[in-house]
């Protein structure tokens, strides 16, 4: 488990003894996980460094990088510049065009996805450079468990399950979202409550709060 001091940034990961937390990084642009490891972005956005658990450093694995994307499916980050994406080989420095810019990214177990950057299209990414296949319609925003991909739309105000190759309405927009296993965990737009959804219906379980972080 790791987690972020609200006043340094600093990321903090959980020795198992209550109350014991050990300061692994300094403030960082972002974090993001992809299987057993953990990445960081630097503050400024100059290198994409690598945990390494046993020796207790960040080793770098990639130059500059406008944001970064983790998930069962890889690591990926896009061009600070251009907002192309690109995925890490899982070695050194090697790095792969997957294709261009976009509004939003989603990484679940399996695949990543991609908001069109006029924000008209949901995209699937194939595995190959530049090969992305339609997916869904417009959409505000994207985010991915471990099996499903997760958009809501402008239009209705709702939130919607790709599952399948269908489309499914399970609930209204909110300011945050998370999914954990077949949980999906939703922030009011007035930041007042904090939702949970097991497949049938809403739930509070929270709330008020600023942000909602939900990690698999």
């Amino acid at each position: 488990m790791f987690a972020t001091d609200s006043q340094t940034g600093e990321l903090r990961v959980y020795s198992g003894v209550p109350g014991t937390w050990q300061t692994i990084s300094e403030r960082a642009a972002a974090f993001a996980v992809s299987g057993p490891d953990l990445y960081r972005l630097a503050q400024d956005h100059s290198a994409v460094h690598r945990w390494d658990r046993a020796a207790g450093t960040w080793n770098r694995v990639g130059g500059p990088a406008g944001r970064l994307y983790g998930g069962g499916a890889g690591l990926f980050a896009t061009d600070p510049v251009d907002g192309r994406i690109f995925a890490y080989e899982g070695t050194g420095d090697v790095w792969s065009y997957a294709g261009t810019a976009g509004a939003d990214f989603a990484v679940s177990n399996d695949h990543l996805y991609g908001l069109s950057p006029e924000r008209s299209g949901v995209f699937r990414w194939s595995g190959k450079p530049g090969e992305w296949s339609a997916v869904g319609g417009p959409a505000g925003a994207l985010f991915a468990g471990p099996s499903d991909l997760y958009a809501t739309n402008e239009t209705d105000g709702g939130l919607w399950r790709y599952r399948a190759g269908g489309w499914t309405r399970i609930g209204e927009a909110g300011a945050g979202f998370g999914a954990q296993e077949d949980r999906i965990y939703r922030l009011d737009k007035d930041r007042a409550a904090v939702w949970e959804w097991a497949g049938t219906d809403w739930r509070r379980i929270g709330g008020p709060v600023r942000s909602l972080v939900v990690a698999n």
